[in-house]
């Protein structure tokens, strides 16, 4: 299987682009589509209606390839997969449940495939991303593969997901692959090293945790991060110096909380939004009275060694080559390590040196170890392909 990335910030230069890469006798079956403005999806999927090529395309702020972070309004890859190989699949959920939604994209990648991997992006941040894990274990087995990202701008949490004849502010889109003729290897990693004594939830609903040592959340977490912790940047473009934050405040944390496991490796949950009513505060994910957890430290090199390490070590005992590789990386890490994110790009970039795709999501999806996919935040999940 061949692959290849390219970019452009208008909808007619990527059709000259196209055209002239099809002229070259490229015949591409599937695309990678990310975009910024979502106003271009509907162009795009024309377009890309034409030639006959399915689509997966997600909304996000930033973009990258194997050539670094993409300033481009549009990047796209292109795969020349066996269509008998693969299915794309789009389900809204604003009329149904996230599970039905992920349950019924589980059920048609076993009716299709005896062995079905799945790729995938949801819009809407609210969406509960164990319930999306739940769905599929529940249609497809606990062993299933599931990887990929959350769409969306972390500035407004806006996001669309599109395919070629179908398009979601609030849906689940998934590339079931057939994984008797395409190899899919992948992991999610973060790399954070543990902070400070162990702190244990005390009172939560769903993602939000009220209490932490039975005191308010808030108060916890402003005593470890202090000034480390700020507002989303638009929250804090909308007021003044003198303004006390009140309602729901969306913040930057820097610095995400890990939540222990019984295997060891700990699950990543950022810090999202503070209800100044109660100083509650909104983590990237569900989260359990009595779960345990313990702040990070700043990023530094080792981290992004950690990341990489993993793909290097699947290289040297599992995937030698690949065709392809498929990159969804927390926004959250984007901020926290400022310029070192191009070295965890290029570091990922250089393990197969073949092309790559991702974009900076809202939530990662993937298996961190030898147990079932998770859903994550401040995580980087990602994906490797090769035809058997």
């Amino acid at each position: 299987m061949t692959s290849k990335t390219f970019s452009a910030n208008s909808v007619e230069a990527i059709q000259t682009a196209l055209t002239h890469i099809i002229k070259d006798g490229f015949k591409p079956t599937l695309s990678i589509i990310t975009i910024t403005n979502i106003e271009l999806a509907a162009a795009l999927c024309s377009i890309f209606n034409d030639y006959n090529i399915a689509v997966f395309g997600v909304s996000s702020s930033k973009k990258f390839t194997e050539q670094g972070i993409e300033s481009d309004e549009i990047v796209v890859m292109l795969m020349d997969m066996n269509p008998a190989y693969f299915k794309i699949v789009l389900n809204d959920y604003t009329q149904s449940s996230v599970y039905d939604a992920a349950r019924s994209a589980g059920a048609i990648g076993k009716k299709f495939f005896t062995d079905p991997g799945f790729i995938i992006s949801a819009a809407d941040f609210k969406m509960s991303g164990e319930e999306i894990i739940e769905g599929f274990m529940s249609a497809a087995g606990n062993d299933v593969t599931v990887m990929g990202g959350v769409a969306g701008n972390p500035a407004d949490f806006s996001g669309i997901i599109f395919t070629n004849n179908a398009s979601s502010t609030g849906g689940l889109l998934a590339l079931i692959i057939d994984k008797e003729k395409i190899n899919i290897k992948g992991m999610a990693v973060s790399g954070w090293k543990p902070s400070g004594t162990e702190k244990q939830i005390t009172e939560s609903e769903g993602a939000w945790v009220f209490t932490i040592d039975n005191e308010p959340a808030m108060n916890v977490i402003q005593k470890y991060l202090g000034k480390e912790i700020t507002f989303n940047s638009v929250y804090t473009a909308a007021i003044d110096d003198t303004t006390q934050p009140s309602g729901l405040v969306p913040l930057d944390s820097g610095y995400p909380l890990q939540f222990q496991r019984a295997s060891g490796s700990p699950l990543i949950r950022p810090v999202v939004l503070w209800n100044t009513a109660n100083n509650s505060v909104m983590v990237g994910g569900n989260v359990r009275p009595t779960d345990k957890f313990r702040f990070s430290l700043p990023p530094d090199f080792d981290v992004i060694d950690a990341v990489v390490n993993t793909t290097k070590n699947i290289k040297e005992k599992e995937m030698n080559d690949v065709d392809a590789l498929i990159v969804f990386s927390c926004v959250g890490r984007l901020s926290s390590f400022g310029p070192m994110i191009s070295s965890e790009i290029e570091g990922l970039a250089s393990t197969w040196n073949k092309p790559m795709i991702g974009f900076f999501s809202l939530g990662e999806f993937g298996k961190l170890d030898d147990g079932h996919c998770e859903f994550h935040g401040t995580t980087v999940s990602w994906v490797a392909l090769k035809e058997k």
